[in-house]
C-alpha cells in the first residue's frame, strides 16, 4: 500500500515523502492517526510544491546565516559593565547581552541559543565566543569587557 505522509513517522518516511507499507500497518496506523493519506494526483502535487517551498526557504535561511557569519567573523565587540576594585563584575555577562550589542551595532538579530559562551563571564578582559547559526556555519567573535566603576 502506497501513502503519502503528512508528518514524518521514524523509520519509516519524511513528511511529503511517498512510502510503500504493509496494508495493515497503513490503514491500523498511519491513516487512522492521520499521519498519512492515499495519494491521489492533486495531493501529491500539492505536497510536491509545499517540499519544494520549504527547501527553497532553508536555502534563503542557510544563505542569510551565511552572510551574517561573514559579517561577524573575527568581529570585535566591547561590553561596559559595572565592577569592584578588582576588576570582578557584579553579575555575569549572559548570552543575551552578547545579542544585545551585536543587534545594536550590525543590525543582525541572533537567537540567545546561538550563543556559546565556555565558562562565566565574571571579570574583564578578553574573550572568545563562538557563535553557532547552524552545524556547518561556527564563527568566533572576541569580547572585550572593560570597567564602568560607579
Amino acid at each position: 500500500m502506497q501513502i503519502l505522509l503528512t508528518q514524518s513517522i521514524p523509520k519509516i518516511g519524511n513528511k511529503g515523502d511517498i512510502v510503500t507499507v504493509s496494508e495493515g500497518y497503513g490503514r491500523n496506523y498511519i491513516l487512522k492517526k492521520r499521519l498519512g493519506i492515499i495519494p491521489k494526483p492533486a495531493d501529491i502535487a500539492r505536497y510536491q510544491k509545499t517540499i519544494q517551498q520549504i527547501s527553497e526557504q532553508k536555502q534563503i535561511k542557510q544563505q542569510q546565516l551565511k552572510d551574517y557569519a561573514d559579517i561577524l567573523a573575527d568581529t570585535e565587540i566591547s561590553l561596559n559593565v559595572k565592577t569592584n576594585e578588582k576588576g570582578h563584575l557584579f553579575g555575569a555577562i549572559k548570552e543575551s547581552d552578547i545579542v544585545d550589542v551585536i543587534n545594536d551595532q550590525y543590525h543582525i538579530l541572533l537567537d540567545t541559543s546561538m550563543i556559546i559562551i565556555d565558562a562565566p563571564i565574571k571579570s574583564i578582559g578578553k574573550y572568545t565566543i563562538t557563535i553557532q547559526f547552524n552545524h556547518p556555519i561556527i564563527i568566533n567573535i572576541f569580547l572585550y569587557v572593560h570597567s564602568n566603576k560607579q
